[in-house]
């Protein structure tokens, strides 16, 4: 009897250590990159794991946080994430306070220190989400005046979701190898020359997307989604999103049904045909928007993240088509 109680104790000492550490993160064990053969490089999510990946290849030692299809919103990090951060020389994120509050304590208290945090959403000057009251940025045209505004700029006033525009994805792509390249100087050209086919691969998908896109009628381009995720494909491409369900994630519970007659009012003074429902945050106010509208409801758009073993050119094709399909005849 009393070793079964020491065996319970023990197990909820444990559990206690292994919370602790999850949240207030492990002491890193920086390495000297000058005897370093591989850098441990770390990404927080499947997408900018796929951007870090493209650059560094099999110059790095690549960990991805967060598996695939999981919703970066609510991802909460797992133990073992102290200790693959607390050994990693560089650490990739998207920042623009995309990645939840605890995840990014846990980068700042188990990191190597502020130079081994990169913060690529900063990097790709970001537009404002629409809801936040502030004019959006055209995409086409950013001058140094431009570009020195966003240096300061408030995170959470800015959409992180880039990897709807493969231009912002180039600029993601430009700053990744910049750091790999001041962390790892031996494989400077390395890392260019994956840069440089990134970047001649991202253009060639900005002409798929616009033949997609130009297959749509110009009158059925006014959609609805979920919430507010595809503002860059809005700006550069021509879609039109008129509104969302719900603002945030974070405010899905917060909705009253005077939000709900603002988007059905939308719907209706608009003639919008169609609503597309994110996979990684599925409301059942839609619904209810459905059933009051009759608006046409479209499931399976991914916006987030990747799925297993996909790459960033099949994300981006896969949501441009799917919305392609159900926008080109409508009644």
């Amino acid at each position: 009897m009393i070793k079964n109680k020491k065996s319970k104790v023990f197990v909820i000492v444990l559990s206690i250590v292994l919370v602790a550490c999850s949240s207030s993160g492990v002491q890193a064990e920086c390495r000297d990159l000058e005897e370093v053969d591989v850098l441990n490089v770390v990404a927080t999510t499947p997408m900018i794991g796929e951007f870090v990946n493209q650059v560094g290849g099999n110059n790095i030692n690549l960990t991805v946080l967060m598996p695939p299809e999981a919703d970066p919103h609510t991802y909460e990090p797992a133990p073992q994430d102290a200790e693959t951060i607390a050994n990693a020389d560089l650490i990739f994120y998207t920042g623009l306070k995309y990645e939840p509050a605890p995840l990014i304590k846990l980068l700042e208290n188990s990191s190597c220190g502020v130079e081994a945090l990169a913060e690529v959403g900063d990097a790709v000057y970001p537009i404002e989400f629409k809801e936040s009251g502030h004019d959006e940025h055209g995409d086409d045209g950013h001058d140094d005046e431009e570009e020195d505004a966003h240096a300061g700029h408030d995170h959470g006033e800015y959409d992180p979701h880039f990897w709807f525009d493969p231009n912002r994805v180039s600029y993601a792509a430009s700053f990744i190898e910049g750091k790999l390249v001041s962390f790892d100087p031996e494989n400077k050209e390395s890392y260019e020359a994956s840069y440089n086919e990134f970047a001649s691969e991202l253009k060639g998908l900005v002409n798929q997307v616009i033949e997609i896109i130009g297959t749509i009628p110009s009158q059925n381009r006014k959609i609805i989604t979920t919430h507010e995720s595809l503002g860059y494909l809005e700006a550069k491409f021509g879609l039109e999103v008129l509104s969302t369900i719900i603002p945030s994630l974070n405010s899905a519970n917060e909705i009253s049904p005077q939000d709900l007659g603002e988007v059905i009012e939308v719907i209706e003074d608009n003639k919008v045909k169609v609503i597309f429902i994110e996979s990684e945050a599925p409301s059942v106010y839609a619904e209810t928007i459905v059933s009051e509208t009759g608006i046409k409801a479209v499931k399976g758009l991914w916006v987030e993240t990747l799925k297993q073993d996909q790459t960033y050119a099949d994300f981006l094709i896969e949501a441009v088509t799917l919305i392609a399909e159900n926008t080109q005849e409508l009644d």
